[in-house]
């Protein structure tokens, strides 16, 4: 099978709700998309945001609406994901460009670090990720991601955004959401557990190789 024919399978099964298909074909196209988010930043606006979390956003949104895709093509397909990123590169540089204008407003320390929040949660789910076999795939495991947390349940994607993608500590998540820091703590691991699993079925690395 040619590669072409092979990633219009992927597309085929990925729009009938194959998440493994659909990881397949954002880890295959990963480095072009990421190369076009970060073509577009400006120094100033990669000292407030990691390309990562972009594109990361933007698989989220394609994992939610592949089936909405016109496939005529795997050029439809990317030029279609090319279109996401595209809006949420514009809704990131409108947000940065709002708080440029405040100048009274202090630019939280983390905002600048340069990390990566969606980065930092693969680590939570990868065991021991400085193996050579996991720092090989991880671009792989960075799609799968995206398509896992779309799976997840509202209360498990919730905490997850909440504790790891917004940085919250268990007290201040448990004032949020109206719960006891035990409770917050019990379904972290219950979210993070549902992450593992969930990437476990997509054929990714979090028990080994």
């Amino acid at each position: 099978m040619s590669e072409q024919n092979e990633i219009q399978g992927w597309i085929v099964a990925a729009q009938r709700g194959d998440r493994l298909a659909l990881a397949k074909l954002l880890a295959a196209y990963h480095p072009w998309f990421r190369k076009q988010v970060e073509s577009r930043m400006d120094a100033a606006m990669k000292a407030r945001l990691d390309p990562d979390d972009i594109v990361q956003e933007a698989y989220m949104d394609v994992a939610r609406q592949i089936g909405e895709l016109e496939d005529h093509g795997p050029g439809s397909f990317v030029n279609w994901v090319h279109a996401i990123l595209s809006q949420r590169l514009v809704d990131a540089l409108r947000a940065a460009h709002c708080q440029a204008r405040d100048i009274n407003r202090e630019v939280p320390a983390a905002m600048g670090s340069g990390s990566s929040s969606y980065m930092n949660l693969l680590d939570q789910v990868y065991a021991d990720p400085g193996t050579p076999s996991r720092v090989v795939r991880r671009e792989e495991a960075f799609s799968a991601l995206s398509v896992s947390l779309a799976g997840l349940s509202d209360s498990h994607r919730q905490i997850i955004q909440l504790r790891f993608l917004e940085g919250l500590s268990v007290a201040e998540v448990a004032a949020r959401l109206g719960k006891s820091e035990a409770a917050v703590v019990a379904l972290t691991k219950r979210a993070l557990e549902a992450l593992r699993q969930s990437m476990d079925r997509l054929g990714e690395f979090t028990h080994g190789v």
